[in-house]
């Protein structure tokens, strides 16, 4: 009697092995998956701010932003990006000028200033840009120039 107990316990933690295994597999399975997952979307996100760079750097080279906006906007991507692009010197110009209009108002707090204010602030805006208008068209050519080498072996 106890010969078959013993084998009835272990055929018991034999299926109990066999269904932890089974688990455990899934369970990496699954892992994998999101992990994958993840990394697509991590490529995805880079491949947005990346084309969004190159569309601020191509308007701001043809006018059709402008220049103090597209320091503001591609300083705000290249944080995101975090890939080191502030160390190029021809870039550093885009979070000098961003620096510089950091304290000015935007949005409903601009419209709540006194038209003398917001005169002001503009006066501020044109200033900085006039400075560094012609550092701020060649770092827009540098970002076009390391986007479009990104987007076109897409």
């Amino acid at each position: 009697m106890s010969h078959i107990w013993a084998m009835t316990l272990l055929c018991m933690a034999l299926v109990i092995v066999g269904v932890l295994l089974l688990i455990i597999w899934r369970m990496s399975r699954e892992l994998s998956r999101r992990r994958q997952h993840q990394l697509q979307e991590q490529a995805q996100a880079e491949y947005q701010c990346l084309s969004n760079l190159n569309v601020i750097g191509r308007a701001m080279q043809e006018g059709q932003m402008d220049l103090m906006e597209g320091c503001l906007r591609a300083r705000v991507i290249i944080d995101i990006l975090d890939t080191g692009w502030w160390k190029d010197d021809e870039l550093a110009v885009i979070a000098k000028v961003s620096d510089s209009a950091s304290h000015l108002h935007t949005h409903q707090a601009r419209s709540a200033l006194t038209a003398r204010e917001r005169m002001q602030e503009d006066r501020h805006r044109l200033q900085v840009v006039s400075e560094h208008e012609t550092a701020i068209l060649q770092a827009a050519r540098k970002l076009v120039g390391r986007t479009d080498n990104v987007l076109a072996h897409r």
